[in-house]
C-alpha cells in the first residue's frame, strides 16, 4: 500500500521558526477537562513513547477521545488528508493545490464520501460524530500548528464525520483505482505499429511486455482450483479492439493529471504504489504450539508516518465484553485498521481486484457545448451536472487568513463536473465535441470500509470477524487473521463487479484492463444476487468465489501482493469458468519476487520446525534479491563466450562474475554509516568483510540489471517507432526475465515476431541466437561497470575502478519527505542528529533493493545518482504470537506526535532503520503501569 500526500514547495516551509515553540505540546493539566459531547468520564493516557490509551464507558467515548488525541498529535496531518481527499487543498495551501482540486473534484471522493455517510449504520454515525466532537474539542481550545501558522491561518475549519469518511474513501482509492489510461495508450501505439511493421502489435503488449504472468510462481492457496469449474480454462478471447478515437483522449488527459500526487500513480497497475507482507505459521510448526502472524504494511515513508499507535479500552455495557483493541489507526479515524483485540491479531496486504473500467462515451450536446445524455445502445440517458465553486489561501501577502473565491475556473475545465448515473454516478474526465471519457468504479457509491474495521474491533472470534470483513466493499485487501485457539485464516475482501460480456463467456471489444466501449456490451450487470454485507448495486463475485482458506492443511499462509489463486500463471487472466457460467476475472497482474522469498523462506523454517518470533524478525528483515537468484545463471552461463564476445581480455567482467557468483544475494549497506538489521542505531560499527562483498556484489548487479533492460527490451521497442512506448521498469524486466527462461524454444523472439536479443555489433548479426543473447548480456555488465566509474557516480564513488568502492549504501537511500519542504524532512534542516550520506547524497543509507522482502525497492531501469533512493516501505512491522499471554511486538517509521522538534517526532525511527521493535501492548494492566501522563476528561 502507497499512500500519497499534497505537496507544497518548499518556499512555504521556510515561514517556519525551530525555535523554543517546537514542542511536543503543553503538560496535561492537573483538573479534568470538560468535553463538549462527552457522555461519562474517560481519560487519555501516554506511556513513554507517546502512545495514547484512550479509557472510556462507552465506544462513543472512546472515539471522542481518540478524536482528541489525534487533534493534538496529528491535526496538520489531518487536515491535509482530508482536503486531499475534498478537493479543497488550495484552501489550506493556495494556488499550487487548485490545478489538483479540480482533477480530484472531477472524480468525486467527496460526494462519494456524502453518499456513504447517509447509508451509514447508527452506531457507525455516532461514533464518527463523537470522534469529530474529540477533535473540535482540540480545536477549540488550542491554537492551530505552526505549518497553518505557516501559511498564515489562525484557524481551521471544524472537523466533521464526512472527513473521516473521505480519509476512508481516499485511501481506498489509493489502493483499488486502476486508471486503464496508460496501458490503451501502449496498447493502441503498439497495436499501429504492428500494422506498420509487420509484426503483432497486441501479442507485443499482452504476451511480451505487459505480461500478466507473474515472473515468479508462488501463489497463497496452491489448491484453490481443486474440483472447480475454475480450474478449466476456454480458448482465448478475440484480439482487443480499442476505438482509435479514444486514444487522442486519453493522451489529453494523461497529460493533464501527469503530474498529479493523488491520480497519477493510478495511471499505472500497482507498479511502485502498492504492497504489503503477511505470512501465518499454524501452532503445528511453531515453538509455542500456538500461530503466529508477521505483517508489515508498505506505503509512504513520509513524515509524519500515515499511522499513528492507539490502544482503545471501552466499557460500554450493550456488548458482552470490553473492547480491548491496540494497533495502528490512520489519524481522522477513531480504531486500529490493524493490530490485536483481547482475542486475535490481524493484517492487511493489497489485493490487486481489478474493480475500475474507463469507458469511451458519445454524449448528446446544448448549445453550450455541454453533454446532456450519453448514447447507450442507441438510446439517450441524462447526465447530472455538478457545479463546483473553489477557494483559495492567499499565502506569501502577509495577510492572515485571507482566503478568497476563483472564478476563473470555466465550466468545461472544472466549474462543471459531469456524473453519468449508469456509471455508478462516475465522471466524466475529459470531453472533445461529443465524444468523452468517463470512468465506473465501486468506490463512487456508498460502501463500509469503516464499519468493516468497527466490526473487526468489536469482533470475539473467527466466525464474526469473517462476517466483519464481508462488510469491506472498496480497496481490496488480504485479511490475515490469527486467535488464541489457534486458528489462523485468510479472507479476499471488496466486491468484484461482474461485466456482461465476461458472463457470457467472452471479451466484447477491450478487456477489462483496456479503454472499453460505453454504448454498449461491456455494462456491469444489476444485481440479481444479494450477498451478506453486500453494498454494491451491481452483480458481484460471490463470497465463496473470493479467495479464502481456513486452518490449511500446509500449516501457513502467505501473501504478498501475489496472485492468490493461479489466475494469471498461464498469461491470460481471462480464461478461466466461474462454477455458476461465465468467465472468472480478479486482475491482470501481481507482484512476485517477495512472495517467492517468502515462500521458499517458510518452507524451509517449515521443514526445521519449531519456528519462533525471532525466525519472523529475520524473515521481516529479509533483503536476499531472488529476482538475482533466478536470473544471474543466465548471465554466469554467458561466460563461455566471453571470447566471443569480445570482453575475455577484460579483467574487470571475470572479477565482476565472480563476485555475484560468491554472492548470497543479500543487499547490506557495506558502509559504517549505513542502517543494516541488527545494528545498534546508537554505535554504528564498521561493516565486516562478508558485509562489503555483498554489497558491492548487490551494487554490480542493480547495473547489470538496469544495463540489459536497456539493451533488450528499449531498442527493440525503438527499432519499431515506440520509444516513447516503453513499458514500466518492473513489466520490462519481467519481459526479459521471460525471454530468457523461454530462450530455448523462443531464441529470444517474442510472441510479437520481434527479436530481442538483435541490439548486437554488426559482426555478431549473423551469429547464433545464443551467443547474440550471450554478448548482449556480458556487455550489460561491461556498461555497468563503465558508469559506477563515471563522472555520474564521482560523488558516490570518486571514479574509482576498484570494486570494493562500491558500496550499495552509497547508493540505496532515502528521505523522509515532509510536505512542507526538504527543512522539516527527515534527514533536513532541523534538530535531529539523522544526517545525510554526504553532502551529494541526499538520505539516510539502508539494506535492501529491488522487491525485497525488507521493502525498499527502485525502478529496474535505475541508472543515476539518486535513481536507487527510494520512498516507500514498512510504515509497520508487527509480529504476534498467541500464545495466553501473547507476544506482540511493533515499530514505525517516525514516532507519534507530528509535531516537529520534539523527541516523539522520530523517536521509533533510529529502531526502524535497524529492524528492531518495540512491544505492542494488549493488556490493560500493563498500559496503566507504563503510564508517564494522563489527561482527565469529565462531560460538560
Amino acid at each position: 500500500m502507497k499512500i500519497r500526500f499534497a505537496r507544497v514547495p518548499a518556499r512555504t516551509a521556510l515561514a517556519l521558526s525551530l525555535g523554543c515553540a517546537l514542542t511536543l505540546g503543553a503538560a496535561a493539566p492537573a483538573s479534568a477537562i470538560v468535553g463538549p459531547g462527552l457522555k461519562a468520564e474517560g481519560t487519555i493516557a501516554y506511556d513513554a513513547e507517546g502512545v495514547p490509551t484512550v479509557t472510556a464507558s462507552s465506544d462513543e467515548d472512546a472515539a471522542w477521545l481518540m478524536g482528541y488525541a489525534h487533534a493534538r498529535d496529528r491535526f496538520f496531518q489531518m487536515d491535509l488528508l482530508r482536503r486531499s481527499a475534498s478537493g479543497t487543498l488550495a484552501e489550506l495551501v493556495g494556488t499550487p493545490g487548485l490545478s489538483q482540486d479540480v482533477e480530484i473534484r472531477t472524480l468525486g471522493l467527496r460526494r462519494a464520501a456524502w453518499d456513504t455517510w447517509v447509508k451509514y449504520p447508527d452506531e457507525l454515525r455516532a461514533q464518527l460524530k463523537s470522534y469529530a466532537d474529540g477533535v473540535n474539542a482540540w480545536l477549540a481550545t488550542n491554537p492551530v500548528p505552526l505549518e497553518h501558522q505557516a501559511l498564515e491561518l489562525t484557524s481551521a475549519d471544524p472537523w466533521s464525520p464526512v472527513d473521516s469518511v473521505s480519509i476512508g474513501k481516499l485511501l481506498a482509492f489509493q489502493l483499488s483505482f486502476d486508471l486503464e489510461i496508460d496501458y490503451t495508450l501502449k496498447f493502441g501505439a503498439y497495436q499501429q505499429a504492428g500494422a506498420a511493421g509487420g509484426f503483432n502489435g497486441a501479442a507485443l503488449f499482452l504476451e511480451d511486455t505487459h505480461r500478466s504472468a507473474p515472473p515468479d510462481d508462488r501463489i497463497s492457496i496452491p489448491d484453490w482450483f481443486d474440483a472447480s469449474a475454475a480450474s478449466k480454462t476456454v480458448p482465448a478471447a478475440p484480439a482487443a479492439q480499442v476505438d482509435p478515437a479514444a486514444l487522442g483522449l486519453a493522451q489529453r488527459y494523461r497529460d493533464r493529471i501527469a503530474s498529479h500526487p493523488v491520480i497519477a500513480p493510478q495511471l499505472k497497475r500497482r507498479e511502485g504504489r502498492a504492497g504489503s507482507n503477511w505470512w501465518m505459521v499454524g501452532g503445528e510448526h511453531t515453538a509455542s504450539g500456538r500461530p503466529i502472524l508477521a505483517n508489515d504494511p508498505h506505503l509512504s515513508l513520509d513524515t509524519p508516518m500515515l499511522f499513528q499507535e492507539g490502544h482503545v479500552i471501552s466499557n460500554d455495557p450493550r456488548y458482552d465484553q470490553p473492547l480491548n483493541t491496540v494497533g495502528s489507526i490512520a489519524p481522522g479515524t477513531p480504531w486500529p485498521i490493524l493490530g490485536c483485540n483481547s482475542d486475535f491479531c490481524w493484517g492487511l496486504t493489497t489485493n490487486s481486484l481489478d474493480v475500475t473500467d474507463t469507458y469511451f462515451e458519445q454524449f448528446v450536446l446544448n448549445t453550450y457545448g455541454l453533454p446532456t445524455h450519453t448514447i447507450h445502445n442507441g438510446v439517450r440517458e441524462p447526465v447530472l451536472w455538478v457545479f463546483q465553486s473553489y477557494f483559495v489561501n492567499q499565502t506569501g501577502d502577509g495577510v492572515a487568513d485571507n482566503v478568497v473565491r476563483n472564478n476563473n475556473i470555466g465550466y468545461t475545465n472544472g466549474g462543471v463536473t459531469i456524473v453519468i448515473p449508469r456509471r455508478n454516478n462516475g465522471p466524466v474526465l475529459d470531453i472533445d465535441g461529443n465524444t468523452g471519457l468517463s470512468v465506473q468504479y465501486t468506490g463512487w457509491s456508498p460502501s463500509f470500509e469503516l464499519e468493516a474495521f468497527r466490526q473487526v474491533n468489536r469482533a470475539t472470534n473467527l466466525e464474526e470477524f469473517r462476517s466483519a470483513v464481508t462488510r469491506f466493499d472498496v480497496g481490496s485487501q488480504n485479511f490475515a487473521y490469527v486467535d488464541k485457539q489457534g486458528n489462523f485464516a485468510y479472507f479476499v475482501s471488496a466486491e468484484m463487479p461482474i461485466r456482461e460480456d465476461l458472463q457470457n463467456n467472452t471479451v466484447t471489444g477491450a478487456p477489462p484492463f483496456l479503454i472499453r466501449s460505453g454504448t454498449g456490451g461491456n455494462e456491469w450487470l444489476p444485481a440479481v444476487n444479494h450477498y451478506p454485507g453486500q453494498a454494491s448495486k451491481y452483480e458481484i463475485l460471490s463470497p465463496e468465489e473470493m479467495p479464502y482458506t481456513i486452518n490449511p492443511a500446509q500449516g501457513y499462509i502467505a501473501n504478498a501482493n501475489n496472485d492468490p489463486v493461479g489466475t494469471t500463471l498461464d498469461n491470460n487472466p481471462l480464461n478461466q469458468l466461474r462454477d455458476g457460467g461465465g468467465l472468472l476475472y480478479y486482475a491482470p497482474g501481481h507482484s512476485a519476487y517477495r512472495m517467492g522469498r517468502i515462500d521458499r523462506e517458510l518452507q524451509a523454517l517449515i521443514a526445521r520446525g519449531d519456528i519462533t518470533v525471532a525466525d519472523m524478525q529475520k524473515l521481516q528483515a529479509n533483503n536476499a534479491m531472488l529476482d538475482a537468484e533466478l536470473v544471474l545463471p543466465h548471465l554466469l552461463a554467458a561466460e563461455v563466450n566471453a571470447g566471443t564476445c569480445g570482453v575475455a581480455d577484460d579483467a574487470r567482467i571475470g572479477e565482476a562474475l565472480d563476485r555475484l557468483a560468491a554472492w548470497n544475494y543479500t543487499s547490506p549497506t557495506g558502509i559504517q554509516q549505513g542502517f543494516d538489521a541488527g545494528d545498534n542505531p546508537a554505535a554504528m560499527a564498521p561493516p565486516s568483510n562478508t558485509e562489503i562483498a555483498n554489497s558491492v556484489a548487490a551494487t554490480i548487479w542493480a547495473f547489470f540489471r538496469s544495463a540489459a533492460i536497456r539493451n533488450t527490451i528499449d531498442p527493440t521497442m525503438a527499432a519499431v517507432g515506440l520509444g516513447d512506448y516503453q513499458p514500466g521498469g518492473n513489466e520490462a524486466y519481467g519481459a526479459l526475465k521471460h525471454l530468457l527462461d523461454t530462450f530455448d524454444t523462443g531464441q529470444g523472439v517474442g510472441a510479437s515476431g520481434l527479436d530481442f536479443f538483435a541490439n548486437v555489433p554488426a559482426e555478431l548479426a549473423d551469429a547464433d541466437p545464443a551467443v547474440r543473447r550471450d554478448c548482449i548480456l556480458l556487455a550489460s555488465l561491461r556498461q555497468g561497470l563503465d558508469l559506477l566509474a563515471s563522472d555520474e557516480f564521482a560523488p558516490a564513488f570518486a571514479n574509482s575502478t576498484d570494486m570494493d568502492d562500491y558500496r550499495w549504501g552509497k547508493l540505496h537511500r532515502i528521505v523522509f519527505d515532509h510536505p512542507l519542504g526538504a527543512q522539516l524532512s527527515i534527514p533536513g534542516e532541523n534538530p535531529y542528529p539523522l544526517t545525510n550520506v554526504a553532502a551529494d547524497l541526499p538520505g539516510l543509507a539502508r539494506q535492501g533493493g529491488f522487491d525485497v522482502v525488507d521493502a525498499s525497492g527502485h525502478n529496474a531501469r535505475a541508472n543515476t545518482l539518486n535513481g536507487f533512493m527510494f520512498g516507500s516501505g514498512p510504515v509497520r512491522r508487527f509480529i504476534g504470537e498467541m500464545t495466553d499471554t501473547p507476544t506482540l511486538l511493533q515499530i514505525a517509521p517516525g514516532g507519534q506526535d507530528g509535531k516537529i522538534g520534539g523527541p516523539g517526532y522520530i523517536s521509533q525511527l533510529p529502531r526502524w532503520l535497524v529492524n528492531a521493535y518495540k512491544p505492542l501492548v494488549i493488556d490493560p494492566a500493563v498500559s496503566e503501569a507504563a503510564t508517564v501522563a494522563k489527561i482527565d476528561f469529565t462531560p460538560d
